[in-house]
């Protein structure tokens, strides 16, 4: 299989997985300890003017909108995923969240231009191929007004294992590079999607779906790249966290 054929595999694998995984969420997956994401979001918040329009990318079932919200500010949520979106509007009602709207996109299809005070994309970017990485940070570069805010996680690798997966993988010939853990992917996928969703938790469907690290040398040039500025990271929770805002 060509590598790209293979990584247009592993978005729809993705999307499928968590469609599955949606009526799990706000019972048993996804919420994990996540002390360092919400101090980040605050020093977020505390950067942006008041009522402020603000974009959730990869929101998933919107864990985090209801402290946007309650911060003052309107917010637009949208991921690829149709059934974490429908997830999020169970526990968010238009009727009582005018402020919160959800859009079935992806990040790379992503086609605001100037709209945005502020944007996070949160525990996603590390299901997003080396490829992908530089188009999806010029798409929010292009989102957010001049001036405007980008707080992004970035998965932190065990480097070791990053490398044993990288041999188990060649040696299995997929068309993958360094950085990349894959090697257990489809028989993890296979088995996670017999399972009804509410008996689902984090470790096990994590893997079930395409991981990519980046080297943070690599994710800095990405930024700059992009035209967004880092003036704020810290680590925490399994994640780097990377305030950067848009040259204005």
């Amino acid at each position: 299989m060509e590598r790209a054929e293979w990584l247009k595999k592993m978005r729809t694998q993705a999307e499928a997985l968590y469609d599955h995984l949606a009526p799990a969420y706000w019972v048993s997956s996804g919420l994990y300890a996540n002390t360092t994401h919400r101090q980040f979001i605050e020093k977020f918040l505390g950067r942006l003017e008041t009522q402020s329009f603000l974009l959730d990318a990869a929101c998933g079932a919107g864990r985090y909108d209801e402290m946007l919200i309650e911060a003052g500010h309107r917010v637009l949520g949208v991921d690829q995923s149709a059934r974490m979106l429908a997830r999020a509007r169970e526990y968010f009602p238009l009727e009582r969240f005018p402020e919160l709207h959800y859009m079935k996109v992806g990040l790379q299809e992503m086609e605001f231009e100037a709209e945005f005070d502020g944007a996070i994309c949160m525990d996603a970017f590390e299901h997003v191929s080396p490829e992908d990485w530089p188009g999806i940070l010029a798409r929010f570069q292009k989102a957010l007004k001049p001036g405007g805010l980008l707080y992004v996680t970035v998965e932190s690798a065990d480097w070791d294992e990053v490398r044993k997966a990288y041999e188990r993988a060649k040696a299995l010939g997929l068309p993958m590079v360094f950085g990349e853990v894959v090697d257990d992917l489809d028989a993890s996928y296979a088995q996670v999607t017999r399972l009804d969703a509410p008996t689902i938790y984090g470790k096990q469907a994590d893997l079930a779906v395409y991981h990519y690290y980046p080297s943070s040398e690599q994710v800095r040039r990405w930024f700059n790249d992009a035209g967004l500025v880092i003036e704020d990271e810290g680590a925490g929770d399994g994640y780097a966290h990377l305030l950067a805002r848009k040259q204005a």
